[in-house]
Protein backbone atom coordinates (compact mmCIF):
# COMPACT_ATOMS: atom_id res chain seq x y z
CA UNK A 1 0.00 0.00 0.00
CA UNK A 2 1.10 3.67 -1.28
CA UNK A 3 2.59 5.41 2.27
CA UNK A 4 0.09 8.43 1.36
CA UNK A 5 -3.06 6.26 0.87
CA UNK A 6 -4.70 7.07 3.96
CA UNK A 7 -8.18 4.98 4.51
CA UNK A 8 -10.89 5.60 6.63
CA UNK A 9 -13.86 3.49 7.80
CA UNK A 10 -17.15 4.57 10.25
CA UNK A 11 -18.87 1.92 12.01
CA UNK A 12 -22.18 3.44 12.94
CA UNK A 13 -25.11 1.33 14.53
CA UNK A 14 -23.03 -1.62 13.47
CA UNK A 15 -22.85 -0.91 9.92
CA UNK A 16 -19.25 -0.53 9.00
CA UNK A 17 -18.62 1.56 5.85
CA UNK A 18 -15.37 2.79 3.98
CA UNK A 19 -15.01 6.47 2.90
CA UNK A 20 -12.34 6.24 1.09
CA UNK A 21 -11.75 4.90 -2.21
CA UNK A 22 -9.12 2.02 -1.79
CA UNK A 23 -7.32 -0.92 -3.60
CA UNK A 24 -9.25 -4.07 -3.60
CA UNK A 25 -8.21 -5.77 -0.64
CA UNK A 26 -9.10 -8.18 2.21
CA UNK A 27 -10.26 -6.04 4.95
CA UNK A 28 -9.23 -6.81 8.66
CA UNK A 29 -10.17 -4.97 12.03
CA UNK A 30 -8.00 -4.73 14.73
CA UNK A 31 -8.07 -3.67 17.80
CA UNK A 32 -5.10 -2.44 20.21
CA UNK A 33 -4.36 -0.53 23.33
CA UNK A 34 -2.10 1.11 21.35
CA UNK A 35 0.19 2.23 18.40
CA UNK A 36 2.89 -0.13 18.92
CA UNK A 37 0.40 -3.36 19.17
CA UNK A 38 -1.40 -2.12 16.32
CA UNK A 39 2.20 -2.03 14.34
CA UNK A 40 2.51 -5.33 14.98
CA UNK A 41 -0.37 -6.97 14.31
CA UNK A 42 -0.39 -5.44 11.06
CA UNK A 43 3.15 -6.85 10.60
CA UNK A 44 2.01 -10.10 11.20
CA UNK A 45 -1.17 -10.57 9.75
CA UNK A 46 0.72 -9.26 6.32
CA UNK A 47 3.28 -11.75 7.10
CA UNK A 48 0.97 -14.89 7.73
CA UNK A 49 -0.66 -13.33 4.19
CA UNK A 50 2.83 -14.03 2.24
CA UNK A 51 2.96 -17.44 4.34
CA UNK A 52 -0.23 -18.59 2.52
CA UNK A 53 1.66 -17.33 -1.07
CA UNK A 54 -0.84 -14.06 -1.26
CA UNK A 55 0.23 -10.51 -1.71
CA UNK A 56 0.90 -8.65 1.83
CA UNK A 57 -0.28 -5.76 0.12
CA UNK A 58 -3.68 -8.19 -0.54
CA UNK A 59 -5.13 -7.32 3.01
CA UNK A 60 -5.86 -4.21 4.42
CA UNK A 61 -5.28 -3.99 8.02
CA UNK A 62 -7.54 -1.00 9.55
CA UNK A 63 -7.49 -0.50 13.32
CA UNK A 64 -10.57 0.44 15.46
CA UNK A 65 -10.01 3.99 16.79
CA UNK A 66 -12.79 4.90 19.47
CA UNK A 67 -13.53 8.85 18.89
CA UNK A 68 -15.11 11.86 20.46
CA UNK A 69 -14.21 15.05 19.15
CA UNK A 70 -15.35 19.05 19.65
CA UNK A 71 -14.11 22.28 18.53
CA UNK A 72 -11.88 22.89 21.07
CA UNK A 73 -10.05 20.06 23.35
CA UNK A 74 -11.64 21.25 26.32
CA UNK A 75 -14.98 20.85 25.10
CA UNK A 76 -14.12 17.31 24.34
CA UNK A 77 -13.02 16.06 27.36
CA UNK A 78 -15.54 17.80 29.30
CA UNK A 79 -18.45 16.04 26.76
CA UNK A 80 -16.91 12.73 27.10
CA UNK A 81 -16.39 13.08 30.79
CA UNK A 82 -20.75 13.17 30.33
CA UNK A 83 -20.75 10.23 28.48
CA UNK A 84 -21.88 6.61 29.09
CA UNK A 85 -18.32 5.29 27.31
CA UNK A 86 -16.42 2.53 29.08
CA UNK A 87 -13.46 3.27 31.17
CA UNK A 88 -11.20 1.28 29.65
CA UNK A 89 -11.33 1.71 25.92
CA UNK A 90 -11.69 -1.65 22.99
CA UNK A 91 -9.29 0.29 21.32
CA UNK A 92 -6.89 3.16 20.78
CA UNK A 93 -9.39 6.16 22.09
CA UNK A 94 -9.36 9.37 20.67
CA UNK A 95 -10.84 12.66 22.74
CA UNK A 96 -9.69 16.06 21.35
CA UNK A 97 -10.39 18.38 18.14
CA UNK A 98 -10.91 17.17 14.37
CA UNK A 99 -7.62 18.73 13.30
CA UNK A 100 -6.15 16.45 15.91
CA UNK A 101 -7.98 13.45 15.20
CA UNK A 102 -6.76 14.05 11.37
CA UNK A 103 -3.24 14.44 12.45
CA UNK A 104 -3.42 10.83 14.61
CA UNK A 105 -5.54 8.94 11.48
CA UNK A 106 -2.58 10.36 8.86
CA UNK A 107 0.20 9.16 10.82
CA UNK A 108 -1.06 6.11 11.44
CA UNK A 109 -0.90 5.30 7.60
CA UNK A 110 2.53 6.95 7.19
CA UNK A 111 4.32 5.01 10.51
CA UNK A 112 2.55 1.84 8.70
CA UNK A 113 0.71 1.28 12.05
CA UNK A 114 -2.31 0.39 9.90
CA UNK A 115 -3.57 0.64 6.63
CA UNK A 116 -6.82 2.69 7.00
CA UNK A 117 -8.64 3.34 10.46
CA UNK A 118 -12.79 2.57 11.37
CA UNK A 119 -13.87 5.27 13.39
CA UNK A 120 -16.32 4.59 16.66
CA UNK A 121 -18.12 7.26 17.56
CA UNK A 122 -18.47 8.05 21.34
CA UNK A 123 -21.76 10.55 22.13
CA UNK A 124 -23.88 11.92 19.93
CA UNK A 125 -23.98 9.97 16.51
CA UNK A 126 -25.46 12.82 14.18
CA UNK A 127 -23.02 15.55 15.95
CA UNK A 128 -20.03 13.31 15.74
CA UNK A 129 -20.77 12.61 12.03
CA UNK A 130 -20.94 16.23 11.04
CA UNK A 131 -17.56 16.82 12.75
CA UNK A 132 -16.19 14.35 10.63
CA UNK A 133 -17.50 15.41 7.62
CA UNK A 134 -17.01 19.17 7.68
CA UNK A 135 -13.59 19.19 10.05
CA UNK A 136 -11.99 15.39 9.73
CA UNK A 137 -12.50 14.72 6.04
CA UNK A 138 -11.64 18.26 4.44
CA UNK A 139 -8.38 17.98 6.42
CA UNK A 140 -7.52 14.53 5.21
CA UNK A 141 -8.35 15.32 1.89
CA UNK A 142 -6.04 18.52 1.59
CA UNK A 143 -3.15 15.65 2.30
CA UNK A 144 -3.99 13.18 -0.62
CA UNK A 145 -6.75 11.01 0.83
CA UNK A 146 -9.56 10.17 -1.48
CA UNK A 147 -13.07 9.89 -0.72
CA UNK A 148 -15.96 8.29 -1.84
CA UNK A 149 -18.65 11.48 -1.82
CA UNK A 150 -20.88 9.28 -3.00
CA UNK A 151 -20.49 6.48 0.37
CA UNK A 152 -20.00 10.36 2.59
CA UNK A 153 -22.97 11.62 1.70
CA UNK A 154 -25.16 8.23 2.27
CA UNK A 155 -23.52 7.51 5.67
CA UNK A 156 -22.46 10.74 7.12
CA UNK A 157 -24.89 13.27 5.03
CA UNK A 158 -23.58 15.47 2.81
CA UNK A 159 -21.67 18.57 4.14
CA UNK A 160 -22.93 21.16 5.16
CA UNK A 161 -21.86 24.03 3.60
CA UNK A 162 -20.68 27.39 5.18
CA UNK A 163 -23.36 30.28 4.43
CA UNK A 164 -21.62 33.38 2.46
CA UNK A 165 -22.44 36.89 2.53
CA UNK A 166 -24.28 37.93 -0.53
Amino acid sequence: MSHNHTRVAVEIDSIWSELTLGPDADIVRIQASDLREAQQQRARLRAEAVERGESADGTAVFLDLEIHIAADARTARREFAGLDAPISPSSIRYVGTPSGLASLISDVTAADVADGVTLTVLGDVARQAVLVNNAVLPLLESRGTRLDIDVVDTVLGAPIAPTLAS
